[in-house]
């Protein structure tokens, strides 16, 4: 989940997401382009996973010892306003078999018309992911993964480029085997106060094309409980291996609002996720030691 993906209260700047994806899209066409991302996804045997390059997330876990660093870039696009993550630093470890620790940073670059732009660091998200139930023969797994999202030391906040106070977010997530499918679903709520409490709920459903490509199309709601603000949005994207311990993530989306809306004209996220286990390198040095 990327850490600024979340409503603003009434009256406060926004807050990034996760610039290398740079498009613009007018209405019919992108809804068109998603679709068929969509319908493309869900029409095959299915692999679907949430985390990055999504803003859900799933059960999964990288395994006892293993890192998943993530290194990305974000842009989003709003009729005035142009918001980038770049980069973004997305660290994952696993702990035993069913446990991740995550940390998460974005530098944020913010643009509006007729003003200077402004950059910074962002504000930082930490989390344990937990997945309590697994069971093979129903292709089943249900995680929680509570998440803290605080501002760092600097002046970022004094130059309004994130908001004030820190934020818990509290979610559950499901991975189903449906026949063909495996669906993705994601449902949380972002503790907060000034306005900026909210709700999360989304669903990632996807396929392997070849062993080294896969497809995924989201769709994905957040609403601020005091009704200042209300996004919904679809994407698609999916990631490509280039080699065993490198992948290529890749992400683009919209609102289903119109030009008019507050909601984001088009995002997209563009990075590579690196792979290695901490155990298997204390293993090689012990084993050349000897």
């Amino acid at each position: 989940m990327f850490a600024g993906r979340r409503l603003r209260s009434r009256g406060q700047r926004k807050i990034s997401i996760p610039t290398i994806l740079v498009a613009s899209f007018c209405g019919k066409a992108a809804r068109r382009v998603f679709a068929g991302a969509m319908l493309a996804a869900l029409s095959l045997p299915a692999a679907a996973q949430g985390g990055p390059p999504f803003i859900g997330d799933d059960p999964g876990t990288p395994g006892d010892g293993n890192w998943e660093i993530n290194v990305a870039a974000y842009t989003e696009r709003h009729p005035t306003e142009r918001i980038y993550n770049a980069p973004i630093l997305h660290a994952n470890y696993g702990v035993g078999p069913r446990l991740q620790l995550k940390y998460q940073v974005p530098y944020l670059v913010d643009g509006d018309d007729g003003e200077p732009t402004r950059s910074g660091l962002g504000k930082s998200l930490a989390g344990v992911k937990w997945r309590f139930y697994e069971n093979d023969e129903k292709g089943l797994q249900i995680s929680t993964y509570p998440q803290l999202e605080f501002n760092n030391p600097t002046s970022s906040l004094q130059r309004g480029l994130v908001d004030y106070g820190t934020r818990f977010y509290l979610p559950i997530e499901l991975t189903k085997k449906v026949g063909p499918f495996e669906i993705n679903p994601e449902i949380g709520y972002w503790f907060a106060g000034r306005g900026g409490a909210a709700w999360a709920t989304g669903v990632v459903v996807g396929r392997d094309v070849s062993k080294k490509l896969e497809l995924d199309g989201e769709l994905y709601d957040t609403a601020n409980t005091n009704g200042s603000n209300h996004w919904n949005t679809f994407d698609g994207g999916g990631r490509y291996k280039l080699g065993e311990h490198f992948v290529l993530l890749f992400m683009a989306g919209r609102s289903f609002r119109g030009p008019a809306s507050s909601q984001p004209q088009f995002f997209g996220y563009l990075g590579m996720q690196f792979l290695f286990s901490a155990k298997h390198e204390q293993g090689s040095t012990a084993e050349t030691n000897r």
